[in-house]
């Protein structure tokens, strides 16, 4: 069984937020100066799992998976792209979920159940060790669950459902209703099988993921800074809406206060370097003539159109 070889990169580079040495980490590798950046490379599973295992273990996290999956949202927001261009109903869009795992990540499958009242898709895994499958099922799961609520309008929310009772690190990370289940669930309402993907949401991805890619790679200078890894994090689990402090500060090895004290040794914050991606993404979306000024507010995150420009004044007094 093999896996897309760029997807252990991303483990990788995970890994480093974690305090791990990625170059210790290829060592498990037979191969280890196999090209990670070749989209047309395939690794074994094995290999993959081994890793992600010892990642799992450094980081002594219940949640590591979810963590895992969270990083991921900026390369997923490239998937929903790929599936907006090629497809234009939810059960479509499913379909290519599950050819998309089935050749680039088999050890996690999603097959789709219909009853009376509800479109359930139900993930599982081949791997037969307890604790790395419900990391892997945590890590798909979290991806799968933002991809559809990019698809999705705002009327129909999906529904998680995990075999226990503990939900509250969910809720932090993904804000979603959890209840309890035998199996790993994401359940939709029926009747949003046929409903068109949410085009004005795809259309926001659209807009920022050029511009998150640049900012991204245009920080990877400095990811030896704490300042900088914070940023990279930040930029990662925009899905496109920014993720707050505690999303951020889950996925380090640090409490809430010394990851404040580490930022404000650099003479910065977590408010500073958000108002400061968002100030970004706000100049580069003033060139999309069509937007207007609550278009901007909605897409950075901001509740009212009030709220938006008082932020770029702010921005304005700054710099000057």
């Amino acid at each position: 069984m093999k896996i897309f070889a760029p997807y252990l990169l991303s483990l990788l580079n995970f890994a480093e937020y974690q305090g791990l040495d990625s170059d210790v980490l290829k060592g498990l590798l037979p191969n280890r100066n196999v090209d990670l950046c070749n989209p047309e490379e395939m690794i074994k599973a094995e290999e993959y799992l081994a890793v992600f295992n010892k990642v799992i273990e450094a980081s002594k996290n219940d949640y590591c998976g979810l963590n895992f999956g969270c990083y991921l949202n900026l390369g997923a927001l490239g998937l929903v792209l790929e599936i907006s261009l090629n497809t234009s109903s939810i059960e479509q869009g499913v379909f290519i979920l599950q050819n998309f795992l089935d050749s680039k990540f088999p050890i996690v499958s999603v097959t789709a159940i219909e009853d009376s009242q509800n479109y359930i898709l139900q993930l599982d895994s081949s791997v037969e060790d307890i604790t790395l499958k419900r990391h892997l099922l945590d890590m798909v799961l979290s991806v799968i669950y933002r991809e559809l609520k990019l698809m999705l309008t705002d009327t129909f929310m999906p529904q998680i459902k995990l075999p226990f009772i503990e939900s509250k690190s969910y809720n932090d990370l993904l804000k979603a209703e959890i209840t309890y289940n035998n199996e790993y669930q994401i359940v939709l309402p029926l009747e949003v099988v046929k409903t068109e993907i949410n085009k004005n949401k795809v259309k926001q991805v659209e807009l920022l993921l050029p511009k998150f890619i640049a900012m991204l790679n245009a920080s990877k200078a400095g990811d030896k800074v704490f300042s900088y890894q914070i940023r990279n994090m930040t930029l990662n689990m925009c899905a496109p809406e920014i993720p707050n402090f505690e999303q951020v500060q889950k996925q380090f090895p640090y409490s809430k206060r010394n990851m404040q004290r580490k930022l404000t040794k650099e003479g910065t914050s977590f408010r500073s370097i958000v108002n400061t991606i968002k100030e970004e993404l706000s100049n580069y979306l003033k060139n999309e003539k069509h937007l207007k000024t609550k278009d901007l507010a909605y897409i950075l995150g901001y509740s009212e159109s009030s709220a938006y420009l008082h932020a770029v004044k702010s921005w304005a007094r700054k710099r000057n």
